[in-house]
């Protein structure tokens, strides 16, 4: 089996885009499921991937969903699990081995926890089963600088210390937000051409995707400008991210 990162590029590829739709359904719970399906179902030839959160794996968990896991699988289109794992190596490693059971093919964690009893384990694990680690480095909300931009011992903000983790661990991937070109530049530089970068924060949150792209994203992470039209098809094609040039 290819691993994630050549799965991703392949998808992309194959479906000439860069678009994560992110499922991010809100409203009745008895809608949501039906809602999640909808949505992939209109865009499933034009996005590279699915990102799913709390939104649906909290109330309905893996079982819940996994007709809608089956749809993402007989698409071919990769799924990521946004958890942000954040635990000790033993809890996350049974989560990283239960989402690849339901077919998820990664799963984003926070570099914060470590490598030693934390995520080290995890990465190799994933790998074995054929699937992907992906590592926050900076997210796209207003208050990321608190945290991400902290300076550790020696100076270094705590957003490059994140990216430079994700290199050195084998991480497949990392977050940066669509709207800070500048990191996304300084995470390109850190890690070369692999891990990929997923930005998030396009659209809703103001991130345009293209100069996202232009400035060293693999990816953009979209849900709500998609998912909250009434026509996602045509909000997906006019993102303007669909090209690989």
């Amino acid at each position: 089996m290819k691993g994630f990162r050549e799965r991703m590029l392949d998808s992309a590829n194959e479906r000439k885009s860069r678009v994560v739709l992110a499922l991010d359904i809100s409203g009745p719970y008895e809608e949501r499921v039906s809602k999640a399906m909808e949505v992939f179902r209109a865009t499933k030839e034009e996005v590279a991937a699915v990102k799913l959160n709390h939104h649906l794996l909290l109330p309905f968990g893996l079982e819940g969903i996994r007709g809608l896991l089956g749809d993402f699988s007989d698409a071919g289109v990769p799924v990521i699990a946004d958890l942000k794992l954040n635990d000790i190596e033993s809890t996350n490693l049974n989560a990283a081995e239960s989402l690849r059971h339901y077919g998820v093919d990664a799963v984003i964690a926070n570099p914060f926890v470590g490598r030693e009893e934390g995520l080290g384990k995890v990465v190799e694990r994933m790998h074995d089963l054929g699937g992907g680690l992906i590592l926050l480095v900076y997210m796209s909300h207003r208050g990321a600088s608190e945290g991400y931009s902290l300076r550790v011992e020696g100076g270094e903000p705590l957003y490059r210390v994140f990216a430079e983790r994700a290199r050195d661990w084998g991480a497949d991937g990392v977050v940066v937000s669509a709207k800070e070109g500048k990191k996304l530049a300084e995470a390109r530089e850190i890690l070369g051409k692999v891990p990929l970068i997923f930005s998030p924060g396009v659209g809703a949150q103001g991130g345009d995707a293209r100069e996202a792209l232009k400035g060293g994203a693999d990816f953009v992470i979209v849900g709500r400008t998609i998912a909250e039209s009434k026509e996602p098809l045509k909000a997906l094609r006019g993102l303007d991210a669909a090209g690989l040039d």
